[in-house]
């Protein structure tokens, strides 16, 4: 059996991202959050709704692959920041996806 969170309010997947180093890039339809370290661009990237105010375990799911996350717990502990920038960035390192 599938086990549901709660959706996560847009504001809050927001706020984590800018924490993290995202850069925000709005458009139309989409804010679009593109990963800088050190100045420099990274391919980590994600967007959010204009439109919604709220993320369902769906929309969650895609979120956690394009942030490159294994599983929503892990995509969670980065919602709830309890995981720094510096933490994040050596796990996309251990992983070579930087």
């Amino acid at each position: 059996m599938k086990h549901n969170t709660m959706p996560i309010k847009t504001r809050k997947i927001d706020s984590a991202l800018i924490s993290k180093g995202f850069v925000k890039n709005e458009k139309k339809k989409h804010i679009f959050y593109f990963l800088y370290i050190d100045g420099k661009k990274t391919q980590i990237r994600t967007k959010l709704s204009h439109g919604s105010n709220e993320y369902n375990d769906s929309l969650l799911s895609a979120i956690r692959k394009q942030l490159k996350f294994n599983n929503k717990e892990e995509l969670e502990e980065f919602i709830e920041c309890t995981k720094s920038l510096e933490q994040y960035i050596k796990r996309l390192e251990s992983k070579s996806i930087i």
